[in-house]
């Protein structure tokens, strides 16, 4: 076999070595490096991992938010029928800082041996440093409770100028522990 090739069998060969070693590599190493990497993607790892050094971190600034303020006072829970004390207190912060003052409460609820009593409270202060000195006593109140639905308006848009409309819901905590009464209680049931 001492056939000689020709320039035109010589070039489809070459085309040819160049398609299989192309073809070769496309199936062996390509296919495999691209299969290694899908395998190798850390980019849930590394979303996974920041979403745990946040977390982390809030947890430590909540830990030395509690360290700080552990010896501070948070009220105290009161026995059943309060609410006269309640309403006096909520009467003094009010009283000469507040116009168009609005409050409405709930039945008091109890569940096991503690109560709550949620009062509705809408008012007018002249400003937002008025509102939020209010807010702030409202919060630091003698008797345990807890503030939700805090929502501060104002028409115009520089809020420590001009009069603000304020709405909250001051949650009151009270205990059927040493109540000496407890009509007008709610009592919720237990689910089963």
């Amino acid at each position: 076999m001492s056939h000689v090739f020709t320039t035109r069998e010589k070039i489809l060969l070459l085309v040819c070595a160049v398609l299989f070693v192309g073809i070769f590599y496309y199936e062996f190493a390509y296919k495999y490096f691209k299969t290694q990497l899908t395998n190798y993607d850390v980019t849930d790892i590394q979303t996974e991992l920041d979403t745990e050094q946040v977390v982390a971190l809030r947890l430590t600034q909540m830990q030395k938010y509690l360290e700080e303020h552990k010896n501070d006072s948070y009220g105290t829970v009161e026995p059943y029928n309060n609410l006269s004390n309640e309403v006096a207190a909520l009467g003094e912060i009010l009283d000469g800082n507040a116009t168009d003052i609005n409050i409405a409460w709930s039945e008091p609820t109890a569940s096991d041996s503690t109560v709550r009593r949620t009062a509705t409270v809408s008012f007018n202060a002249a400003n937002y440093e008025t509102a939020r000195n209010i807010v702030t006593n409202i919060a630091n109140l003698k008797y345990r409770c807890i503030i939700s639905d805090l929502q501060l308006n104002s028409s115009e848009s520089n809020m420590a100028s001009s009069q603000v409309s304020v709405s909250l819901s001051v949650t009151f905590y009270e205990t059927t522990e040493g109540a000496t009464d407890t009509n007008g209680l709610v009592i919720e049931e237990k689910e089963k």
